[in-house]
C-alpha cells in the first residue's frame, strides 16, 4: 500500500489537546509519511500566556521537540518548521512553514494537511502558490457547527480573513466544528490515568499536562467535582485515520461574515462539514496506540 503524505499544522503550546494529537499521529504512522510539522500562530490563552505570536511559535517549536523525544521519535525534529508570526489579515508574507507546505505539495502527487490551529500558514501557502490546491486536501478543526450562530472559536476567530481565504480557494476542505462535534471528545483525569499511566514517560507526561491544564481554569474548589476536558484536536487526526468514525455532509461553501457567522449560499463549490463523531472508537484507538492492552 502506498503511504499517504501528511503535514501536521499545529499551535501545540496553546493548550494540551495538540500534544495529545501529535502523540496520536506519531503512534499511527503505519502507511503514513509524515513530511512536516508546521507551527501555527496563537494568541495567549489562560493556559499559555505569550507576549506576541513569535513567542508562541517558539514555545510550540520547543514543545513539539520535547514530545517527539518522549516518544523516541526525535528524528522528526528535523521536519519541524516555524510558521507565521503575523496573521493573514495582518501580513500575507511567506514564512518557513508556508514555504515548506508549498515545497511538499509541489513535490508530491497528493498531500493531506491536518490543521489544528489558526489556518494562517495554509492561507499564506495558497496565496503564494494557488496551484497547490489541486495537490492537497485540508482537514481543519475550527469554528462551530451550524447549530451555533457564530464561530467565536479560538482557531476561527484569530484569523477570520485567513479562514475566509482558504474556504474561497476551492481547495478540498473538511471542517470539523468544535462546539457540538469535537466537543464530544471529553475525558477525565481518571480515564487518562487508567489507560495511560504505565505507558512510559509519555503516558505520565500526558496525564500531568492534562491535570495541570484543568487546575489553570478552576475558579472555585468545588470545580474539581465532575470535572472533564475536551481533547478537541484528536478529532482531526482520527478523521485522517478512519472516516468511518464520522458523519459528514457536503455543503455549498458558505460566506463568512465579519462577525464570524456563516451565511448559506447555494451553487458554490462544496465543503465537507463533520456533523458527528464516534467518541468511543476514537479514544479506544488512541489508548491502544499509546500502549494500553487488556490483561
Amino acid at each position: 500500500m502506498q503511504k499517504r503524505n501528511v503535514i501536521l499544522d499545529t499551535d501545540i503550546s496553546n493548550e494540551v489537546d495538540d500534544q495529545f494529537a501529535l502523540c496520536y499521529l506519531i503512534r499511527s504512522l503505519d502507511n503514513v509519511n509524515l513530511q512536516a510539522i508546521t507551527i501555527a500562530p496563537f494568541k495567549g490563552t489562560g493556559y499559555t500566556p505569550v507576549k506576541n505570536l513569535a513567542e508562541g511559535v517558539d514555545l510550540s517549536y520547543n514543545t513539539a521537540c520535547e514530545i517527539l523525544d518522549k516518544l523516541n521519535a526525535g528524528f522528526y525534529k528535523d521536519v519541524i518548521f516555524k510558521g507565521a508570526t503575523s496573521y493573514f489579515f495582518e501580513n500575507k508574507g511567506i514564512n518557513p512553514a508556508s514555504s515548506k507546505i508549498i515545497e511538499i505539495a509541489k513535490a508530491n502527487e497528493h498531500t493531506t494537511i491536518i490543521a489544528i490551529g489558526a489556518i494562517t500558514n495554509i492561507a499564506k501557502a495558497i496565496y503564494h502558490a494557488p496551484e497547490i490546491i489541486n495537490k492537497i486536501d485540508i482537514i481543519w478543526l475550527g469554528g462551530n457547527s451550524f447549530l451555533t450562530e457564530k464561530n467565536n472559536e479560538f482557531n476561527f476567530r484569530q484569523d477570520v480573513e485567513g479562514t475566509r481565504f482558504v474556504f474561497n480557494s476551492k481547495a478540498p476542505l473538511v471542517v470539523i466544528p468544535c462546539r457540538n462535534v469535537a466537543s464530544n471528545l471529553s475525558t477525565t483525569v481518571y480515564e487518562l490515568e487508567h489507560y495511560l499511566l504505565g505507558q512510559g514517560e509519555i503516558g505520565q507526561y500526558l496525564c500531568n499536562i492534562f491535570r495541570n491544564c484543568k487546575k489553570a481554569y478552576r475558579k472555585d474548589a468545588k470545580d474539581i467535582i465532575g470535572e472533564s476536558k475536551t481533547l478537541w484536536d484528536l478529532s482531526a487526526i482520527a478523521y485522517f485515520l478512519n472516516k468511518d468514525w464520522f458523519k459528514t455532509q457536503e455543503k455549498s461553501c458558505p460566506e463568512i461574515l465579519d462577525d464570524t457567522s456563516y451565511q448559506s449560499i447555494t451553487n458554490r463549490h462544496k465543503i465537507t462539514f463533520v456533523n458527528d463523531l464516534n467518541r468511543d472508537e476514537i479514544f479506544r484507538d488512541f489508548f491502544i496506540k499509546m500502549g494500553y492492552t487488556i490483561e
